[in-house]
């Protein structure tokens, strides 16, 4: 079977393929640390939060999410620790000159968050990067460090997730995208459709060598259907190019490509591979 073919057909799990590098280095980890300037830290360790979404697409909007007070049979520690490590994230959010909202009675169990929130194609809000301080656990451990005095102290716990799971990341991806992957990220990112396939058809083959040649996903559509169906099913399965090859382009030696917002006619292959090119290294969200 053509790679392009199931990948189209298995969307989803080419969603996964693409991103799984993401996520070997970006899923759960911890770190731990006893100096408070370190707190940020994580989420610039391997790529800043900030960098890792917006190649996505994804706006952040800082929550501060906090323990309720009138509920403290939830969680470990008492309420000068919690007072303590609530504090400690406020002062980091002004140091970073940003705003949060607070949000009582959303903090884990052993520590108040950061949870980095960012909304879908249709404004519906999504926790995604979290960063949550932990001063309990190191002390139901007892656990400490030698510092640069020389002296002993109690360390603290970071809990930071960039991107989480993988399967909650494409799925708020998809959502987010609605189904409308950048040609970067598209299982299928051309889709040649030859109008007679026997005139026409191994033209169309070398356009997809060209493309091909150069790592471009692509595939040709050349069964029985009539021509506007075939454009239709690339269109429906969101590909972001469609290549038109008739009479005209075959004499020519230019390109007629439905992107899927508009028609483009008379562009030369070498144009049009370059434009490619330069959307998948710069990760053009458009």
């Amino acid at each position: 079977m053509d790679i392009c073919c199931f990948l189209k057909n298995n969307l989803i799990f080419a969603a996964f393929i693409i991103v799984f590098l993401f996520w070997l280095f970006f899923n759960y980890y911890f770190v731990f640390v006893y100096l408070l300037d370190f707190l940020w830290s994580p989420l610039s360790i391997p790529i800043d939060k900030k960098t890792f979404y917006q190649t996505f697409g994804f706006t952040l909007t800082p929550r501060l999410s906090l323990h309720d007070p009138n509920n403290m049979n939830a969680y470990l520690g008492s309420s000068e620790i919690w007072e303590k490590a609530e504090n400690e994230l406020r002062n980091l959010i002004k140091e970073k000159a940003d705003t949060a909202i607070e949000a009582i009675g959303e903090a884990a169990f052993y520590g108040p968050k950061i949870d980095f929130m960012a909304k879908d194609a249709i404004g519906r809000e999504w926790q995604v990067a979290t960063i949550q301080l932990d001063m309990n656990m190191p002390e139901s451990f007892d656990l400490s460090c030698t510092n640069e005095n020389g002296e002993k102290e109690r360390i603290i716990m970071i809990h930071a997730a960039i991107m989480g799971s993988l399967e909650r990341f494409i799925s708020t991806l998809i959502e987010h995208v609605a189904g409308i992957f950048p040609v970067w990220l598209s299982p299928v990112q051309v889709t040649i459709v030859p109008v007679r396939i026997e005139q026409h058809g191994e033209y169309a083959n070398k356009i997809l060598a060209q493309l091909r040649e150069k790592n471009i996903r692509v595939e040709i559509s050349n069964n029985d259907d009539s021509l506007g169906k075939r454009i239709n099913s690339a269109k429906a399965h969101k590909v972001p190019y469609v290549i038109v090859i008739g009479d005209k382009e075959m004499e020519s030696g230019n390109l007629t490509i439905e992107t899927r917002t508009e028609k483009i006619e008379g562009i030369i292959i070498d144009d049009f591979i370059k434009k490619l090119e330069n959307e998948i290294k710069n990760r053009t969200l458009g």
